[in-house]
């Protein structure tokens, strides 16, 4: 076994240094403003990760000091308010490390040196978190304070504060989970060589998260065989279908022999987000002539749009 030992080493110093820093400390009559590069934020959208938002804090002061930067907010963590609440934070710009409190000394500070030109700055990065799904539109917030302190040993002192405000938006989208099986075999359908239009297969979308009310849409084209033949007026080399979906108050219906799109005449909802809707579709074949041999398929295209 490894021994050890701990020898304590110490040395004496003057108190010079200490001197210095407490004669370049600044009071709050030292320190004129607090200024931002920015704080409009790039448009959200919370089905992707969010790029911080990196904003220069820049404190201007008669002589100069070393400060720390804070920021005090309300709500932990701080929100912006539009048609919802969009959560943010305000962070170090080297290591992601929230500068937010909420009262009593704050944990974390930047340190921010005014030097030539009586002026100082330092790095803040806005960060919103992905996955939240609100209703789209314009936020903002002004209810966050920036304060700068003097920090001597352990114990802050406040100088100064100023509001900083933040405005953003978020984006129409949507998302949703494809079927596990999308595949949707009519095999069944075809008795004697025709189509029966009472054969129904059914597919769902789960998990549908929109931030704005929105349409669904069909699109797709007959059936075709892999080895096209010639039509006769006895037999079809086709397979027209019907297809309807619904999404809450959004409904579309879908007849190939009549066009290859269509769309809901109404959204799914008035206003706002929705998270965790469900979109069914069911298909039928249309009734026609016998067809002629062959394997037959299309594709059906589904589609949640936000942006109608």
């Amino acid at each position: 076994m490894r021994g050890a030992a701990c020898i304590a080493i110490a040395v004496l110093a003057g108190a010079t240094g200490h001197m210095s820093a407490a004669a370049a400390a600044c009071a709050a009559n030292d320190i004129t403003g607090i200024s931002y590069t920015s704080t409009s934020l790039a448009p959200y959208n919370p089905f992707t990760p969010f790029a911080p938002k990196v904003v220069s804090v820049t404190v201007s002061a008669l002589r100069a000091c070393g400060l720390e930067l804070a920021f005090l907010s309300t709500s932990s963590p701080p929100r912006m308010i539009g048609f919802g609440s969009l959560n943010y934070d305000i962070q170090l710009a080297s290591s992601a490390v929230s500068l937010v409190y909420t009262g009593g000394m704050p944990v974390t500070t930047a340190h921010i040196d005014i030097g030539p030109g009586n002026i100082g700055s330092t790095n803040v990065q806005i960060s919103l978190p992905a996955g939240q799904v609100i209703g789209d539109g314009v936020y903002s917030d002004a209810s966050v304070v920036s304060q700068i302190f003097d920090k001597s040993g352990a114990i802050l002192t406040l100088l100064k504060t100023a509001n900083l405000p933040l405005s953003g938006s978020v984006v129409r989208a949507c998302q949703f989970t494809a079927p596990t099986s999308p595949t949707l075999n009519f095999t069944g359908a075809i008795s004697n060589g025709l189509p029966r239009p009472g054969y129904v297969q059914s597919v769902t979308f789960q998990n549908v998260s929109c931030t704005a009310p929105s349409l669904v849409r069909l699109s797709g084209n007959a059936m075709l065989p892999a080895d096209p033949g010639n039509p006769t007026p006895v037999f079809d080399g086709l397979i027209h279908y019907r297809a309807s979906a619904s999404f809450s108050g959004a409904n579309v219906v879908l007849d190939t022999s009549l066009g290859a799109d269509a769309a809901s005449a109404s959204r799914n909802t008035a206003a706002g987000a929705v998270t965790e809707g469900v979109v069914r579709v069911d298909v039928n074949l249309l009734a026609g002539k016998p067809l002629l041999p062959g394997t037959y398929s299309s594709i059906l295209t589904v589609s949640i749009d936000p942006n109608p």
